[in-house]
């Protein structure tokens, strides 16, 4: 396994970041300072800044991440962060993002290749929410957004818009995505004249939010749910997409 796949795989910084490390000669292979992107396994010692580092045991949890809490781990100015609501052992990490104003599920591991993998725009993981917008949005924007609009910020939003009911002048929907670009909900229905009064998450790829997860609360994926997205993440998507690979924008 190359040395910036092994690191990331650890958990310990992402491809790029993994690459700077070596790069700066913050890392030694057998007690060797290396610069090169050599192969390494689990047999060998490899330390980051005189630190040893290992495979991890896997660990898989999901948050039910409230209103105004950031998905980083720290923050400059002070705001909450989901970690805030976390007391777990084990150095994790969200799997992509949720703004401030949105909650939902949101799932957090150690396993960097798969998160790497799930987050990769050529795989087109389903996201779905709900949402309440005002005012209200006809059949028509729906049908326009499933064909795909395009925005002034330089790409097209395409989602599907399931009209869920109508109530106050504004319109309850469940919206899927496939990509899922830094506010692209928001974005699309501010450019479509809408506000988003509400926004959930309820599922990401094949799991769910535990609906008997309160506000806040968390817990680690049952065994079932784990095998379901593994095999999402590394079976499914290379069967439905074969050798047929999108451009690489950012996540």
């Amino acid at each position: 396994m190359r040395i910036q796949k092994y690191l990331r795989t650890c958990g310990i910084a992402s491809r790029r970041k993994a690459e700077a490390l070596v790069k700066a000669g913050k890392v030694s292979v057998n007690g060797f300072v290396i610069r090169d992107y050599i192969d390494v396994s689990e047999a060998d010692n490899v330390q980051v800044e005189g630190e040893k580092i290992s495979f991890k045991n896997r660990v898989y949890y999901m948050l039910n991440k409230p209103k105004g809490y950031i998905t980083t781990k720290r923050d400059p100015q002070g705001r909450k962060t989901v970690f805030d609501l976390l007391n777990i052992e084990t150095d994790v990490f969200p799997i992509g993002r949720l703004d401030t104003d949105t909650e939902g599920l949101l799932l957090l591991t150690n396993d960097g290749d798969l998160a790497q993998k799930l987050l990769h725009p050529r795989y087109e993981v389903p996201r779905i929410y709900e949402a309440v917008i005002v005012p209200e949005i006809s059949d028509g924007e729906a049908k326009d957004l499933e064909k795909g609009i395009f925005l002034p910020y330089g790409y097209m939003a395409k989602m599907r818009i399931e009209i869920l009911s109508y109530s106050n002048e504004s319109t309850k929907i469940k919206i899927e995505i496939k990509e899922g670009k830094k506010r692209e909900i928001r974005r699309t229905f501010k450019f479509l004249g809408h506000s988003v009064i509400s926004l959930k998450r309820l599922s990401f790829g094949p799991i769910e939010m535990d609906k008997r997860l309160k506000t806040g609360e968390y817990r680690m994926l049952k065994d079932s749910e784990i095998k379901r997205l593994i095999k999402y993440a590394r079976i499914e998507n290379e069967t439905q997409h074969g050798s047929h690979h999108k451009t690489v924008e950012g996540g």
